[in-house]
């Protein structure tokens, strides 16, 4: 049984965001601080991924743990199990064809787990740079 009113259920839902996420804005910053120019939120790239290089072909995806079912650190809702378990497993599907189809025009796919980049971003950022010199 959820323990909250469905009014505060609604508003707790849409405070939630697909884009300027806490995790996203720290990798943004990082980049920007280093001289990194790339685009965001690229509404004209299927999967509308969170940072863009366009001239290198490089696409960073910065997945929730929660959102996008962390194999480990995903704690499942105890209310509406099943409506919960297919959404996640939707989203996981949806990664696995981003991936494909950003792959087969060319595109490298970068995803980060949003734990990683709290924990781990110096890594994370590592990890891009690598790839965006690479593709010189």
């Amino acid at each position: 049984m959820d323990n909250l009113t469905k009014e505060q259920r609604r508003k707790n839902m849409s405070n939630i965001r697909s884009e300027g996420t806490k995790p996203e804005l720290l990798v943004m910053k990082e980049l920007r601080r280093k001289k990194i120019y790339f685009a965001k939120n690229v509404k004209k790239i299927y999967g509308k991924p969170d940072i863009v290089f366009r001239r290198k072909k490089i696409v960073v995806f910065i997945d929730s743990d929660f959102w996008h079912g962390h194999p480990t650190r995903f704690i499942p809702p105890k209310t509406n199990i099943e409506y919960w378990s297919e959404k996640i497993k939707r989203n996981k599907e949806r990664d696995k064809l981003v991936n494909k189809k950003l792959t087969d025009e060319g595109w490298l796919v970068l995803r980060f787990w949003e734990y990683d980049i709290k924990h781990n971003l110096k890594q994370c950022i590592l990890k891009i740079l690598n790839e965006y010199q690479y593709q010189e």
